[in-house]
């Protein structure tokens, strides 16, 4: 599903004069993120609804998820600011950390920076989604609330699309996903820079 979502958002952006890469995703996202902060109120919460309902489309057709359930079910934001404090706090437990890490620094390089990184970026999902939010017993998914296993986690990131625009959400899961990419040996600064 992701990668259906990403390589079309990719290619539709390169119609409008990004790269079809990481580095032109990032800059639509950073882009994206000034037109919020800049925006009035009234375009501000139009982009939020637009994306949210994108991004809820996405998941509930990929996992056959039913809308209604999603409307039945969203959450208050300090709910969800609480949901998302807990992930981020996970995210960056030393067990994580020290797991991505060692993953990471056991690739074999291919020689080609691009698909090194690929391949860093499959582990940080793959351990995000096994450890994070699904390890454990109960998991992470659970005592937020939701039920087990890959629904309950497609349901938790279909209710928080709601707020995935909040800045303290943003601050969090920012931070987390900061100490977790270094871990992995990615340097996002020396990404997002301008080409």
């Amino acid at each position: 599903m992701m990668e259906t979502f990403l390589g079309t958002q990719v290619h539709v952006l390169a119609g409008l004069g990004y790269t079809t890469d990481e580095n032109g995703l990032g800059l639509y996202n950073h882009h994206f993120a000034l037109l919020m902060q800049n925006a009035d109120p009234d375009m501000q919460e139009k982009l939020r609804v637009s994306s949210r309902d994108l991004w809820r489309e996405t998941l509930t057709t990929a996992f056959n998820i039913s809308m209604d359930d999603i409307k039945a079910k969203e959450m208050s934001i300090v709910d969800a600011r609480n949901t998302m404090h807990k992930v981020s706090q996970k995210m960056i437990e030393p067990v994580i950390l020290e797991t991505i890490s060692q993953k990471s620094a056991s690739l074999i390089s291919t020689g080609n920076t691009p698909n090194d990184m690929a391949q860093k970026h499959q582990i940080v999902q793959d351990i995000l989604v096994n450890m994070v939010y699904l390890g454990g017993d109960p998991s992470l998914v659970e005592k937020c609330g939701f039920e087990s296993g890959e629904k309950g986690y497609v349901f938790m990131q279909c209710i928080m699309a709601e707020h995935q625009n909040d800045p303290l959400i943003a601050q969090y899961i920012g931070n987390a996903m900061m100490q977790v990419l270094t871990s992995a040996g990615l340097d996002m600064t020396a990404l997002n820079k301008p080409a």
